[in-house]
């Protein structure tokens, strides 16, 4: 009977109606009630369950980091294209191609500078070109 709850209480949880601690908490209580064999070869599952439930936390924190980098970095091409409209006015596609092809958040930071620092389009899309993608 203690195997049928475990099994029952497994397919709870794959459904994610349980936590795997509850799981872990049945397999403890039925130490005594179930052979040792037995015993080990549900406790390896359980663990597997909890070792995926820990990557599935794991990836959507990383996802939750990944937009939060991906927001700013929008955010700051953003600015930098803003400032260069509001100095300069037109600014050629091929200047806002080369501002959204820039990964690094701190790169973006200085080129915000820049276009507040600059004299001409033209200094601008010089510092531009030293930039390394």
């Amino acid at each position: 009977m203690a195997e049928d709850v475990l099994r029952f209480e497994n397919e709870l949880y794959r459904e994610q109606k349980i936590s795997v601690r509850l799981l872990a908490a049945t397999l403890v209580m039925s130490n005594r009630l179930i052979d040792k064999e037995r015993l080990r070869a549900f406790w390896e599952e359980i663990k597997m369950l909890d070792i995926f439930e820990i990557a599935r936390e794991e990836g959507e924190i990383l996802g939750i980091e990944k937009g939060k980098i991906l927001g700013i970095l929008e955010e700051r091409r953003e600015t930098v294209k803003e400032d260069l409209i509001e100095r300069f006015g037109v600014v050629h596609p091929r200047i806002l191609e080369q501002i959204r092809a820039v990964q690094n958040p701190d790169v973006l930071k200085m080129l915000r500078r820049q276009a507040m620092k600059c004299q001409s389009l033209q200094e601008f899309e010089a510092v531009l070109d030293l930039i390394d993608n």
